[in-house]
């Protein structure tokens, strides 16, 4: 009876698929379009996964690798970021650059007695780097305790047409820092006044300073096998070191600008500035050295989710400055107006939105205001001069007058 049931069964669906068989063709053909649909988003995925960071100058194209583990079973495993960094994206890096006045401490430059690469060497290393296969980057979400903070200075934003002016970079091995390094680089080309500006580099300094092989070779040497972490660093630094010649055959790399954008949703904005305000820091971040010392707290906090806010510690600070007032007119490339009203409080001056008899100096920006009373000076201004006309101790002063007032302490009530 089995076999029969069977039969008559295979006998129906043969009778179905004659008269139907238009309709089963047009299932399949539906069945193998949605298949080919999938499998092609699939293999676009997979391919657009592997070429985020271009190398244009070699034709070669770094893959992002899954996220690997140094320390495999340890505390470090932990998940702290699970969002996707897109280059174009990223928030721009230069606008972390800002001006709080500690000077740097440890400053291990490398200076113009350290033996420079030759063309030759230069052609060489060029050579290698177009026959050598492109880094594998591996994006890391995993606690780190042993890894190096990296920050870079550049003539320009575009990593194609720019190149590098400063390398620096903080070692840090159970969470100590161990090590430093910090090398300025001569750019063979002179150096626009927004970027001095912005970084305090200039051509003078610059000089003497070794070409950007050698400093390559030595950052890299520095590295060694540590991850990598900074902010903005997946948008910026490392695109821009592996496209000016920077190499290893795997980079780990940790970016503390998804990192904030996911633990303090609440910030305004995450730059570097911001965060370092938020978290207390107390430093001035004139260039990459001290952008690394920042980054470095910024990332140990966000990590042991130490995220409330810190009020800064200026006891260490010289009030060098002291009951001396002080009004603030224009707009600084060097400063945003709110690092120099730190910077002022900082030495124990006293800040004051307007001008008045009792003020001792306005420091002056470039006006940019469309309404300015004559054309030419802001309100703030003619009421200084008016002060300065009347007998009163009061002067107008620049950004570069402002720092030698802190350093020396010359200033007058």
């Amino acid at each position: 009876m089995k076999k029969v049931t069977v039969f008559l069964v295979i006998i129906f669906a043969i009778a179905i698929s004659i008269q139907y068989w238009w309709a089963l063709s047009l299932v399949a053909g539906i069945s193998l379009t949605i298949f080919g649909i999938i499998r092609a988003k699939k293999d676009k995925q997979r391919k657009s996964r592997q070429s985020i960071y271009q190398v244009d100058k070699h034709g070669q194209q770094p893959s992002i690798g899954k996220d690997i583990s140094l320390h495999g079973g340890s505390d470090e495993s932990q998940d702290i970021d699970d969002e996707d960094t897109e280059l174009k994206n990223a928030e721009p890096h230069h606008s972390h650059r800002d001006k709080l006045n500690n000077s740097v401490t440890s400053d291990k430059s490398v200076n113009s007695n350290l033996n420079k690469p030759t063309s030759i060497e230069e052609e060489k290393s060029t050579m290698r780097a177009s026959t050598r296969q492109a880094p594998n980057i591996h994006k890391l979400r995993r606690k780190l305790t042993n890894f190096v903070v990296v920050d870079i200075e550049t003539t320009g934003f575009n990593r194609f047409e720019e190149t590098i002016i400063q390398i620096s970079a903080l070692k840090f091995k159970k969470d100590q820092l161990i090590d430093d390094f910090n090398c300025y680089i001569n750019p063979h080309r002179k150096l626009q006044q927004k970027i001095s500006s912005l970084t305090g580099l200039t051509d003078e300094k610059l000089k003497n300073a070794p070409d950007l092989n050698y400093a390559l070779d030595k950052f890299t040497h520095f590295v060694a096998d540590f991850p990598l972490v900074g902010h903005n660093i997946m948008g910026f630094d490392l695109p821009f070191l592996i496209e000016k010649g920077f190499y290893l055959p795997d980079i780990e790399a940790l970016d503390t600008l998804p990192l904030s954008r996911r633990k303090l949703p609440e910030l305004k904005d995450k730059k570097l500035p911001t965060l370092k305000k938020y978290f207390g820091v107390v430093n001035r971040s004139h260039n990459a050295l001290n952008d690394c010392r920042t980054t470095a707290i910024v990332y140990q906090r966000l990590r042991d989710d130490k995220l409330d806010e810190v009020e800064p510690d200026y006891s260490k600070i010289p009030k060098s400055i002291a009951g001396i007032r002080f009004c603030i007119t224009g707009k600084f490339d060097e400063e945003s107006r709110d690092d120099l009203i730190d910077e002022i409080k900082q030495h124990g001056g006293r800040y004051t939105k307007s001008v008045s008899g009792l003020t001792n100096y306005l420091l002056k920006g470039t006006q940019t205001s469309q309404n300015l009373i004559d054309g030419v000076h802001s309100n703030s201004e003619l009421k200084m001069l008016e002060n300065v006309k009347n007998g009163k101790e009061a002067k107008i002063i620049g950004l570069s007058e402002f720092h030698t007032l802190i350093a020396t302490g010359n200033a007058k009530q």
